[in-house]
Parts: C-alpha cells; sequence; structure tokens
C-alpha cells in the first residue's frame, strides 16, 4: 500500500471555502444544496447505492481504457458496518472531487469515472453519512472525506457572525449537505491492486441490512450494462465471496450503437445534449445460467441469475416494466429521479432503434447452434407474447415484433436457410415435434420448420403459419416427387395413421401408371408376390411398387396379391373388351398369368372370382368360348362331358392345367355357389340348366319369398353324355364336394318352413326319372321303373338322393306326383303289392302330403285288388269292401286318405237287420279282446245299401250272420282288426282260451 500524499492534495479547502461564501452570501443556497441531498441521504435511492458504485467503477475504467474490476465488501465494524467499493482504472482526479462535491455537475463530458448526470455518487447519503474516497495518485495515495458531523461543525463555526444563515442552520435539524463539504481524508487507504476505493460508514442496521440486500442481488445484468466492468467480486461477512464475471460465457448478447441527430436531444438537460451517441444491448441467458429455465448446477462458479429480466436497463436499472424476455440496456433518456424513462422523441427513437436490433439477438440464437455445451434458448422464446405493462413496454413489444419479423430466424427443416417468420409454417401437434416427419415432410412443404409446443403461441404472434396434419396433407403436391420420397413419408406417418385416419385421407399416392390418387382408400397395395406380373391393365389404381408401404393398408388400401387383383372390376372389364383375332388377346393374356400365380401362391384349390368362367379362350374347334365351356383334352372331364369343347393344346401347354382348372375349365366334376338364393321364380343369370324351374319347385315346397342362403350345386350336369352314365354317378359319390352338394338338403333360413332337395338331387332326379325302385330292394314297389343303369354300385345315402326307393313308404312329397303318373288305370294288383300301396297312402296322408288327384286308385273289389276308376272309389274301413270298391284305410286316417286322393269316404252306417237280437259277448272273447262290445246283434239277414253282408260293425257296436262274421265284427268295433283270428278262434272252441292267450304272451 502506497504512502498517503499531502494533506490536501485534492485542494478539498478551496471547495469548502466556495460552497461557505455562497452560503452566506444567501443563506437559501444553503437549502437548496440541503434538500437536494435530503433525498438522497432519506434514502429513497438505497436500493441504488451498490449499482451506482459499479457504474462509477465502470466509467474509470472506461476512462482508462481497460476492463476494470470492482471488489464490494461488507465488514462489520465496532460500531456498525462498512461498505467497501474498490475499482480498478482512472484514479480520482481534483476535478472529479470537484464533481462529486457539487452534485449538479459532472466531470463525464467526455467520458469519465463518477456517475452520470443526475444521481450518480450522491445515492451514497442515502446509506452513510460519513464517506471516504481514497485514489492512487503517482505520488502516493490521495483521499477526501465528506462527513455530516464535520459538516455540522464547520456550518456552526461560518453560521456564528451570519444570522441569517444559522438560523437556516438552525431550522434544518441536522440535515445538512455533507456532499459540498469535502474534507482531506486522514489515512486514506487503497486495497491492492485497486486504483480507488470508496469506504462508506454505514448509518445503522436498516441501512446495512439494504446494502446486503443489494449486494445478494447483484448479478450478471449488471456487468451487462457496465461492458468496461469485467469483474466484481462481492465480499460479505454472512457468506462465502462470489464472483461475477465472464458474463459473455453465460449469455447471449447483441449490441448496437451509433449516433443521435441533434434535434432529438433538444428538450434534453445541457450536458446531456452535448453526448449524442446511443447504444442498445440486448441480451438474453444461455441455458443452465443460475436462476433462469433450465439453471444447471455449475460447479465452483459463483454466478447471479438474470434477475435484470423484466426491467429496463439505462444503463442501470430502472423502474420501468419490460416484458419483452430479454434483459434491454440502452442509452434511454431518464427522469430527474433516475428510476424512469423520460418520455419524448429521443425515447421514441431509441425504441425504434432497440426493436430493429432486437433482431440481431434472434439472428445470433437463430445461428448459434452447436456452438456451447449446453444449447441455446430457442429463438422463439425472444417473441414477447403477453399483455405490455406499460406504456414504454407496449412501444418495446411492437418494436421487437417488428424487428423479429424482419429477420430470418427460424431454421428451415433439412436446410441450413434461416426464414423470416412471414415465410415458414409448422406443423402443430405431436406430429409437428416428430423430426423424422419433419425431415421427410420438408422436400414437399416449403418453409416448414419445427416450433417446440411452448412456442406455438410466440408462433402465431410472429406470423408463423401453423398447420394441422390434415391441412398439411392436403397442401401435399400430387407431383414433381420420386414414388421413393412418398415412401419416406408415408414411414414417417405410421405413428400417426391409426389416431388420424381422416387427417390423412387426402394423402397423395403415386400409382404404377404414373397417375397419383388422392387418399389411399380403394387403392391396391402391391404385395411382393406381383413383381415382374402384367399389371399394367387400364383402370386398375395399383400403388407404384416403389412407394408401397404397409402404412396405406392401415389407411384404407387393399393389400393385393393376385388374386386381389383378378377380383378388380378393371381387370373383368379389360378381358371382356378384347378384338377378335388374336387367339389369346394380351388382356386375356395377363388374366391368365395373374391366374397362374394366384395358383402358384396359393395352390390348385385357389378360389378364384367366378367371372373367369366367362373367359373367353380358344377351342379346338377354332372358336372362342367361355373358360366353363371348355375342357382340359385327357383329362376325367373330356371323357365324360361331351357336350363341352377340348380347350387348345398350346394354351394348355403356355398356362398348365391346373390354371386353367382355376379360371373355369374344366378338368373334373366342378361345384359351384350360388350366393343369397330366394325361393322365387324368375329369371335369373345363374349358369346351371334348370336352375328357374328349380327356384320353382323351392318355392313350392318352401315358401313363396323364402330365403335359401348359399346353395351348393354340381355344373355341367347337362354336358354328361349319355353313355358317360354310370362314370358320372361314380364319380359323383366319391367326390367330396361334389358329394355334398348332393346329399346336402335346402332350408329355408327365413320366410318358409321346411326342406328341399339339392339342386344336383333334383336335377338328378328328373335326369333319371325317378322315383325309381332301389337296385338292391326287397320290399313291394309296385309301377317304380327299375334303376337305370350305373346305380348298382352306388351306396344307400346316394341312390336315396337321386330318387332310388326301397319302400313305397319311403317316397317324399315331390316324389309322390311323379310315382302317380306311373300308376296304369286298370288292372289286377298282386295282393302284397296293393298293401303296400295302401300303407304308402295311409303314411303320405298322415305326413300331410299333398297330391295331384290320380285318375284311378287301387281298390280292394270282393276280395281282390285291382286298379278301379276313382269315382268308383270310396276311403273307408275293409268292413265296406262287403258292399262296393274300397280303398282301405285304417279309422282314424279315412278322412285324410280321402283329401289326399280326391275320394268320397264312407262313414259309419247302421244295417239294415230286422230280426237282430242282443246276446252276450262270451267270456272267453272280452279276455281275448278287451274294449269288445259287451253284446252283439245276432241275425238271420244282414244288409247294408241293399247287398247282403255277413258282419258289420261300427264304433261299440257289431253284427253278424256267421262264427267267422262274429269275430270281424267284434274285432273291428273294439279297433283291434289284427285279433280278429284269435277271436274266432276261442268262438269256435272256448277251451282254446289258455292257448290263445299264451300265443298272445309273445306280443
Amino acid at each position: 500500500m502506497s504512502a498517503p500524499v499531502g494533506a490536501d492534495f485534492f485542494g478539498t479547502a478551496g471547495l469548502r471555502d466556495a460552497a461557505l461564501t455562497t452560503w452566506r452570501r444567501d443563506p437559501s443556497r444553503l437549502r437548496q444544496d440541503a434538500n437536494l441531498e435530503e433525498d438522497h441521504a432519506r434514502g429513497y435511492y438505497r436500493d441504488r447505492v451498490v449499482v451506482e458504485l459499479a457504474q462509477n467503477a465502470a466509467d474509470a475504467a472506461a476512462a482508462a481504457g481497460l476492463r476494470g474490476r470492482l471488489l464490494l465488501r461488507l465488514t462489520a465494524t465496532p460500531d456498525g458496518a462498512e461498505l467497501l467499493a474498490a475499482n480498478t482504472g482512472a484514479p480520482l482526479t481534483a476535478d472529479g472531487v470537484a464533481a462529486l462535491a457539487s452534485m449538479r455537475a459532472s466531470a463525464k463530458r467526455s467520458g469519465g469515472q463518477v456517475g452520470r448526470f443526475g444521481v450518480g455518487f450522491a445515492a451514497v447519503r442515502s446509506v452513510s453519512d460519513e464517506i471516504t474516497v481514497a485514489t492512487r495518485t503517482a505520488d502516493g495515495v490521495a483521499g477526501v472525506t465528506f462527513s455530516l458531523a464535520r459538516t455540522a461543525a464547520l456550518l456552526a463555526q461560518a453560521a456564528a457572525d451570519h444570522p441569517a444563515l444559522a438560523a437556516e442552520v438552525a431550522r434544518r435539524h441536522g440535515d445538512l449537505p455533507a456532499l459540498r463539504l469535502p474534507f482531506p481524508a486522514g489515512a486514506p487507504a487503497v486495497p491492492a491492486g485497486c486504483t480507488t476505493a470508496v469506504t462508506l460508514r454505514l448509518r445503522g442496521p436498516r441501512e446495512t441490512d439494504a446494502v446486503r440486500a443489494s449486494l445478494a442481488e447483484l448479478d450478471d445484468v449488471v456487468l451487462l450494462a457496465l461492458p468496461s466492468l469485467g469483474e466484481i467480486v462481492v465480499e460479505t461477512d454472512d457468506a462465502p465471496p462470489r464472483r461475477l464475471a465472464d458474463v459473455r460465457d453465460r449469455w447471449y448478447s447483441a449490441h448496437a450503437s451509433g449516433g443521435l441527430d441533434p434535434a432529438l436531444l433538444a428538450g434534453r438537460p445541457v450536458e446531456e445534449r452535448e453526448r449524442t451517441g446511443w447504444f442498445v444491448t440486448w441480451a438474453v441467458p444461455r441455458p443452465g445460467t443460475p436462476g433462469t429455465p433450465g439453471d444447471a448446477a455449475q460447479g465452483g462458479h459463483a454466478s447471479a441469475g438474470a434477475t435484470g429480466l423484466g426491467t429496463v436497463h439505462a444503463p442501470t436499472p430502472t423502474d420501468e416494466p419490460c416484458t419483452v424476455p430479454a434483459v434491454l440496456i440502452g442509452s434511454f433518456p431518464l427522469d430527474p429521479s433516475r428510476r424512469h424513462v423520460a418520455p419524448g422523441p429521443l425515447t421514441d427513437r431509441l425504441v425504434q432503434l432497440a426493436g430493429a436490433h432486437y433482431g440481431s439477438l434472434a439472428d445470433l440464437l437463430a445461428g448459434a447452434r452447436g456452438r456451447h455445451p449446453l444449447g441455446r434458448p430457442h429463438v422463439l422464446s425472444l417473441v414477447p407474447t403477453g399483455l405490455p405493462a406499460g406504456a414504454l413496454d407496449a412501444a418495446l413489444h411492437e418494436a421487437a415484433l417488428e424487428g423479429l419479423r424482419r429477420t430470418p430466424l427460424l431454421r428451415e427443416t433439412g436446410t441450413e436457410n434461416l426464414l423470416r417468420a412471414g415465410a415458414a409454417q409448422a406443423l402443430l401437434g405431436p406430429a409437428g415435434q416428430d423430426e423424422h416427419l419433419l425431415a421427410a415432410l420438408a422436400p414437399m412443404v416449403g418453409g416448414l420448420v419445427h416450433v417446440p409446443p411452448e412456442h406455438t403461441a410466440a408462433a402465431r404472434v410472429l406470423g408463423v403459419a401453423l398447420r394441422d396434419l390434415a391441412d398439411v396433407v392436403d397442401s401435399l403436391p400430387t407431383g414433381g416427387h420420386p414414388p421413393g420420397r412418398w415412401r419416406d413419408v408415408y414411414a414417417a406417418l405410421a405413428p400417426y395413421a391409426a389416431a388420424h385416419r381422416e387427417a390423412l385421407a387426402g394423402l397423395p399416392v403415386p400409382l404404377h401408371d404414373g397417375r397419383t390418387a388422392r387418399g389411399a382408400r380403394g387403392l391396391l397395395l402391391p404385395t411382393a408376390g406381383l413383381g415382374g406380373l402384367p399389371i399394367d391393365l387400364p383402370g386398375l389404381r395399383i400403388v407404384h411398387p416403389s412407394a408401397a408401404h404397409p402404412v396405406l393398408a392401415t389407411l384404407g388400401a387393399t393389400e393385393a396379391d393376385a388374386v386381389t387383383l383378378l377380383e378388380q372390376p378393371e381387370v373383368r372389364a379389360a378381358a371382356e373388351d378384347v378384338e377378335d383375332g388374336a387367339p389369346v388377346p394380351a388382356a386375356v393374356a395377363a388374366v391368365l398369368a395373374l391366374a397362374q400365380a394366384a395358383v402358384a401362391d396359393r395352390g390348385e384349390d385357389a378360389e378364384l372370382p367366378g367371372w373367369l368362367a366367362d373367359l373367353p379362350l380358344p377351342g379346338e374347334d377354332g372358336e372362342q368360348h367361355p373358360a366353363d365351356d371348355l375342357v382340359v383334352p385327357g383329362s376325367w372331364a373330356a371323357g365324360v362331358l361331351d357336350a363341352l369343347v377340348p380347350v387348345r393344346a398350346d394354351v394348355v401347354d403356355r398356362w398348365g392345367a391346373a390354371t386353367l382348372r382355376a379360371v373355369g375349365v374344366r378338368t373334373d366334376l366342378v361345384t359351384t355357389v350360388v350366393r343369397d338364393v330366394v325361393a322365387e321364380p324368375g329369371e335369373d343369370d345363374v349358369r346351371l340348366d334348370g336352375w328357374g324351374d328349380y327356384l320353382a319347385h323351392l318355392a313350392e315346397v318352401l315358401g313363396a319369398g323364402a330365403f335359401v342362403g348359399d346353395v351348393t350345386a354340381v355344373a355341367d350336369l347337362d354336358a354328361v353324355a349319355d353313355e358317360a352314365w354310370p362314370r358320372a354317378l361314380a364319380r359323383l359319390a366319391e367326390d367330396r364336394d361334389a358329394r355334398a352338394a348332393l346329399l346336402t338338403e335346402v332350408r329355408a333360413s327365413a320366410g318358409g318352413t321346411g326342406t328341399a332337395p339339392s339342386y344336383t338331387a333334383w336335377w338328378l332326379r328328373e335326369e333319371l326319372g325317378a322315383p325309381f325302385a332301389h337296385p338292391r330292394g326287397a320290399g313291394a314297389t309296385p309301377f317304380l321303373p327299375p334303376a337305370p343303369d350305373g346305380t348298382e354300385a352306388l351306396d344307400d345315402a346316394v341312390l336315396a338322393a337321386v330318387g332310388a326307393v326301397r319302400d313305397l313308404a319311403d317316397l317324399d312329397a315331390g316324389a309322390w306326383d311323379a310315382y302317380l303318373d306311373q300308376w296304369p288305370d286298370d288292372g289286377a294288383l298282386a295282393m302284397p303289392d296293393a298293401l303296400a300301396l295302401w300303407r304308402a297312402l295311409a303314411r303320405a296322408a298322415a305326413d300331410g302330403v299333398r297330391l295331384a288327384p290320380p285318375d284311378a286308385v287301387p281298390a280292394l273289389v270282393e276280395g281282390s285288388a285291382q286298379m278301379v276308376p276313382a269315382e268308383q272309389v270310396v276311403v273307408a274301413a275293409p268292413v265296406w269292401a262287403q258292399v262296393r270298391a274300397v280303398l282301405p284305410a285304417p279309422s282314424h286316417l279315412v278322412g285324410k286318405v280321402a283329401d289326399l286322393l280326391d275320394l268320397d269316404a264312407a262313414g259309419g252306417v247302421v244295417p239294415d237287420a230286422a230280426d237282430a237280437r242282443a246276446v252276450a259277448t262270451p267270456a272267453e272273447v272280452l279276455a281275448v279282446l278287451p274294449g269288445a262290445p259287451a253284446t252283439w246283434f245276432e241275425c238271420e239277414q244282414l244288409t247294408v245299401d241293399g247287398v247282403d253282408v255277413n258282419w258289420w260293425a261300427t264304433a261299440g257296436s257289431a253284427w253278424a250272420t256267421t262264427t267267422a262274421g262274429l269275430a270281424r265284427a267284434l274285432a273291428h268295433a273294439a279297433g283291434r282288426w289284427a285279433a280278429r283270428h284269435d277271436v274266432e278262434a276261442v268262438l269256435l272252441d272256448p277251451g282254446a282260451l289258455e292257448e290263445v292267450l299264451a300265443e298272445a304272451a309273445g306280443e
């Protein structure tokens, strides 16, 4: 530490004498000076002491042309606390001391180390009554002291012979202008490494607390505002030392300066008018700067936060709010309090300049990618989005926004280009945060930028076009990009397809033929198996193979293999719209190639579209025929279906029998499925022989309009050669599908009841002349034709389906009508055949069968069976056979059989028996025939309708002229006709009862 220089190095005596002389001459000047200093001494500027001391240090550093350092040390003393502010830079001069003592003057007309015009150094009076300023000079350390106590003593002496001054001092009650009277410092000292030191003896605890708080709040913004100051060290007695330095490493800042039109300064104080320069600094903290978003621990590095955000700095803090999201430091004109920016044209111009250069900060952030280990704030974080906090703040908002809008600050995705906000567009929602998606869309969406979700409002305020996914997709171009690039877009959109189908409905999709479709719905997505196949058929909307991606299936495209293509109407139309000439036109050849691929992919049982049966192919006769009118030479079908034409051999060689069979060319029995059949007679385009008649049959059996559903039928039955029926029937019985088509009955699933034979069974019955006798049958089957040739080896199930009958009772409703057509008009019948007929008719009546009335019926006539004209026959119980021709039927079925054949029925009639007498029925008869009448009528003569009969019976009554007749009458009356022989036996020999009953035990 250098030794002190002379006692009054700065000539403080002259300054004191001048001030005292002025006050003696005009005590009101004392009042003016005291009032001015009182504003500071009462604490109005208490929170500005530290900042003003830093400003003085910065001025000293600037005057010396170096980056200055400042030490701020708060220490406790026996009688309170002291604040030391020691700085480097230019030393304090005599002019500087005079400026400190003048309060209203400054030494900084062209620079200097003492505060800016206004408050400056005077702020120290808000916390201290004893101030010492020491500085290093060429001769050593010199200093001055400002002391309220010494000022009071000196004024008391000076006012001793000046009553007016004494009165003014008295009325001040100690509030005196201490800064107007400097005294030489007794033992000034400056810390090592420093040039000037200001020591403040703090007035009391309140002032100490205020200074401590100001030191704690000191942050990087002070260094940003005072660029001549490179380092501040803060030492207090209650915390470790804290160093503020290297501020440029923790902040992005943009600085601009220049000259002002002097006319703008016309309304400013005189000394301020001489300074026509301006400057503006904008700054934002780098990520990790303490006290800001993204703050991270800075190991061992002491730094303040960003408390300067939210306030205009001019260059030290003011009370003007600034909600622009950056620190603003500028040469704004201040009012006398130095707390507010003075309104006027100068401020308006500085606001414009600040806004114009706000874009420089944005440009700095936009171009700073990767230059700092902690990254950078997003450039959109600079956009002011909230409501302004005042008139000046509102002006700054507008100016900043205008500056940002003019600045290219948003990086276009996939490039290094920076765009103005008005030329940029961004995608909203999660998709807008997907870098992979943005990179894929960028070549197709001009000006695409990434906007983080937290900056969406800022982007909107700035003028970025914010678009949802549907809007972006709808605006995608339909040309100009290779299909492979579209696949990249689809891959990037895949995560959003399921949840955003509607938004992606208009997605452009390149097709294989060079067209572009809007939307994937209805398109065909080629599978791997289509490679190399002829898919260039007109009208097909197939996705270009290089663009194909599975996400298109999610959006409605159909994954297409060869079968899928064959199902397309465009393929069918191309195959049907062929010109005559070539044996196999190109379109037909393409269809065959697809069919060949389908067979190779799905096997020979591949089910291809039914329209292929109409595919025109050349036959050996030189004509074009539908595929299902052709047979493969040498196949089973070629030897059986002689109505079909062999396909040309070279066609077989080119595409193979399996392919031709798949499209409908016959090689074997073929089944076809007719969909959604309704039992309704009418025109039908089903290519099955007699299909319309079959529908009429279904309507008759099941009910008109009954819904049957799908019907499987054997095709080409009408093409079987006459001599080939044995082979055809044998094949039908052994082929699984054909057999099922024959044996599966048709059922009405809605609108009808019952069952009907399958189409195949119906057609074969017509062809084979069913019903016919079972080739292995042993029962009585009168009037049935023999089984056709070729049926001998068929199994019973197939025989029953095609109309073979073992017993007449097996005839179904459909077979009865055909069977009646085979009855002769007359002739005798063998009794076994007659019995079979009568039983079958009773069964049919019981089952509710309805028949067309036959011309002749089998009747029992005087003990023999004959075919008798229907009008001569009645349906009745056997008792009537004694009177007339009868078709016998059980008593309970007489009416139904009569209705079945449209015949009359003979009912119960009481006979003419004038000599009848009642006789008790023998007990032995009642034992054999429980339920028989207890009495019967014995007659000598018995007639019915004028015809003599041997016996008669009604329900509960019996008449007889003979023993045999009595047995029949009692059995008939009891309803047990079969017991008549047992009754006759006991009538002839009552002793035979035991034997008869014993015989009955076996029943």
